[in-house]
Order: C-alpha cells, then sequence, then structure tokens
C-alpha cells in the first residue's frame, strides 16, 4: 500500500476503511510478527578491508553445539552489521574474517563473538537499542587445522537488517522513492529488511561545514527534501537525513536517531549538528535530540527547527486504533495524549537547545477535521501550548502540510534561523 504527499495523517482511516478484508488481515499478520521479532546490531573491528570479506552472523547452541544461524552478511567497511531475530531465542553473535575464502572460520582467521545475546524488542517503546561491540583476534587456542563450518541457515529464526549510518547516497536513488515511503508506513518490518534504516549523507564528510539532518514525517520519504536539499546553502552545511520506517513506535526510531548522531560524532569528531523536520518527522527529531545529547553527556545539537509537526497528536491516529485489532504501531504514539507524546513534553529539550516552529495553514474545508488546518494537521496541535511555549521563534506561512516543504520562504527562513 502506497500513501501520497498529499494524505498522510488525515487519509489513515480512510486509507484503512478502504483495505482489502485480506489487506486488513495482512496488516495485522505483519503487526503480529513484527512483535515477536527484536533487533541485534554489532560493530566489529577492527574494520573490515577490501582485501578479505568479514561475516557476521547470529547462531543458537543445543546441548553444547550449534544448531542453525541466521542473518549471514558480509559486514561493511564501517564494521556495522544488524540482524533481526526472534526473541524467543537467545543467541550468540560473532563474526570472523574468511581470508581464504572458502566460507567457514579456520583457526588462525581473525574471530571474536558473544556467548550470550539478547534482540532487542521492534515494538517495546521503552527497549533501548545498542551496539554491541565484536572484536576480532587471531589466537583462540584452537588446534591448526581446525574449521568451523557456518550453521545452516534457519530463516524462521529472522535474517539480516540493512543498516546504514553515514552512507553516501543520492535522492535519485529507488531506495528513497515515495512508494517506499508508504511501504515504510503500512509494513515496517519489510522495510528493515529489504530497505535501509539508516542516517545517509548526500557527499563525503567535510570537517568544515555543520552537518544539517532532515528527518520525513510518517508516510514519507527522503525526497519530501528534495527542494531543501537541492537549493540549499552548501558553502555552511552539508546536507544529511535520516530514512526510517515511519511505522515503527517512535520510541524505537528515535533512539536509532539518536544512537546514529552519536556513531557519526564519534567517527568524524564534529562538534555540532542541526536538525530540521517535517511533520511526525519533529516528534521523533525531539525525542532523537534529547537521547544523543542526555547519552553523549554534551550538548552537540543547539538548533532545532520543526515544520508542520502535530504536537498535540492526530485524532485520525485515535480513530485509526479503535478501527483496527492490530493498527500500525507508530499511531499509538500519535493519538492526543499518548504515553509517548507525555513523556515527550516531560523531558525538556536540553539547556543550550534552541526550537524554532513553523506552522502552516490553508482555507479550505475537510472532512477529515474541524477548525484551522493545513490539509492534514490541525493548527491547534501545530501549535499545541506544551511546545509553543518553549520555541525560540513561531512562525506562520499560508503553506498546504506537503506544498510547505516547497516553498522558497519556507527554505529562506529555516535558513535565517540556522545562522542565527
Amino acid at each position: 500500500m502506497n500513501v501520497s504527499k498529499s494524505v498522510r495523517f488525515a487519509s489513515l482511516v480512510a486509507a484503512a476503511s478502504t483495505l482489502s478484508s485480506c489487506g486488513l488481515i495482512g496488516l495485522r499478520q505483519h503487526v503480529e510478527t513484527l512483535e515477536t521479532m527484536g533487533g541485534i546490531t554489532m560493530e566489529v573491528t577492527p574494520h573490515p578491508t577490501a582485501a578479505h570479506p568479514t561475516y557476521a552472523l547470529a547462531w543458537r547452541m543445543e546441548n553444547g553445539s550449534r544448531k542453525d544461524s541466521a542473518g549471514f552478511q558480509r559486514v561493511r567497511e564501517d564494521g556495522i552489521a544488524a540482524l533481526n531475530l526472534r526473541m524467543d531465542s537467545a543467541y550468540r553473535v560473532g563474526a570472523f574474517t574468511d581470508e581464504n575464502g572458502n566460507g567457514a572460520y579456520d583457526a588462525g582467521e581473525p574471530l571474536g563473538y558473544l556467548k550470550y545475546a539478547r534482540p532487542v524488542s521492534l515494538t517495546n517503546p521503552s527497549a533501548e537499542p545498542q551496539i554491541l561491540k565484536i572484536s576480532l583476534h587471531r589466537e583462540h587456542g584452537l588446534p591448526p587445522g581446525t574449521v568451523i563450518h557456518v550453521p545452516k541457515e534457519n530463516k524462521e529464526l529472522g535474517g539480516q537488517m540493512n543498516l546504514a549510518i553515514g552512507e553516501v547516497a543520492s535522492l535519485d536513488d529507488s531506495r528513497f522513492a515515495p512508494d517506499v515511503g508508504g511501504s515504510g508506513l503500512w509494513r515496517p518490518l519489510h522495510f528493515l529488511s529489504e530497505n535501509r534504516l539508516g542516517l545517509y549523507m548526500t557527499e563525503p564528510y567535510s570537517p568544515n561545514r555543520i552537518p544539517v539532518v532532515f528527518v520525513y514525517g510518517i508516510g514519507g520519504s527522503p525526497q519530501d527534501w528534495r527542494y531543501f536539499i537541492g537549493n540549499f546553502d552548501r558553502s555552511k552545511y552539508q546536507l544529511w537525513f535520516f530514512h526510517y520506517p515511519s511505522g515503527m513506535r517512535l520510541a524505537r526510531v528515535s533512539s536509532a536517531l539518536a544512537l546514529s548522531l552519536r556513531t557519526l560524532k564519534h567517527r568524524y569528531g564534529f562538534p555540532q549538528c542541526y536538525v530540521v523536520a517535517h511533520s511526525m518527522g519533529g516528534l521523533v527529531s525531539r525525542a532523537a535530540i534529547s537521547k544523543a545529547i542526555a547519552d553523549e553527556g554534551v550538548n552537540f545539537i543547539p538548533k532545532f527547527v520543526s515544520i508542520s509537526t502535530p504536537w498535540g497528536g492526530h485524532k485520525a491516529a485515535e480513530s485509526g486504533i479503535r478501527y483496527l485489532k492490530k493498527p500500525v504501531p507508530s499511531w499509538l504514539d500519535v493519538k492526543p495524549g499518548s504515553d509517548f507524546l507525555h513523556s515527550l513534553y516531560a523531558t525538556p529539550l536540553p539547556a543550550g537547545t534552541t526550537h524554532d516552529l513553523i506552522y502552516g495553514s490553508i482555507d479550505k474545508s475537510s472532512m477529515f477535521m474541524s477548525g484551522e488546518h493545513d490539509g492534514v494537521v490541525t493548527v491547534e496541535s501545530e501549535t499545541d501550548l506544551r511546545v509553543k511555549r518553549s520555541t525560540s521563534s513561531f512562525t506562520h506561512l499560508r503553506r498546504e502540510h506537503v506544498e510547505i516543504l516547497n516553498q522558497k520562504e519556507c527554505l529562506d527562513l529555516v535558513e535565517k534561523m540556522l545562522g542565527k
């Protein structure tokens, strides 16, 4: 199922109600499967080189023997590997460098593993993702000639999760197409295995320019930011974007964003970066900023700009929850009065971080909303007092929810806010 750029929040209930019975069953089954899965992310050091491939995997033990495996994958140059695994098992996770190219570990080849690892739930909003450290060593006390074959893959356990942290990519890449955003909303688990969640760069890292991270909203894609990225001042800024399945629980994706920001800060040592977010991306970003700064112990995100964000939630999400037995997980967080929203406002932005808020509205009636709105989100929600009171600036544009991202007046305003 695809969600066009002009739809987003306001059509969630309508979209759900027009699904076929098979479609509703498919959504329910997808969410039920998602609830059984967890993620494991590892960083392998030293990082792989082009000379020999390094592989990572997870496996189960039974009666002291390796029973089966999941997620066998080649580790990327940044050392990151990630897995989606069933949560009803404990695993050993590890990696080895296959120097002789036989697809197995031979004594003397670099190897590292952890004896016990539990996947982190993909749907529990309180679950904290982390990166497990795997260090490769040559000496493990194994006799010369020892060969350890990779256990047979059991796809019922799960598989590879595609993750990108700092990959240089073009917006024209098919993985960022608008229909992929719809897939990430309605089928977030498929997104994690078939697409690649992460924080991307539009060009190689530059130490002389400030990173600006763009975060899209529900059902969106990185291409929502095409006008901004194509016209932004690159003499001062380098442009990054966060790509994520918007159907996931917001605490989980905000934690992934926070972890990605900290990982790139450690990798490159930049002193600061800015975040610009649209629609539901504002909710994701505010939570991520607070977590990243708290975990890092230093404020490296001093500026945050949100555009057309439903700070008070959206009633369509609340209606969708009532309508469906297994709703899209992110709806649980976007409904007015959700635990996520209460937690968001119970945690003020860190001292030293400014929040500039831009909101829109149009002169047009809506069958979904009463009162002033931007075609998708009500002005009441966009200007929720809990966030309005803490903003550094508060600006209204007479623009529709997605149209606002394609306007020079909005771009100029954001650059002015970041340049203050």
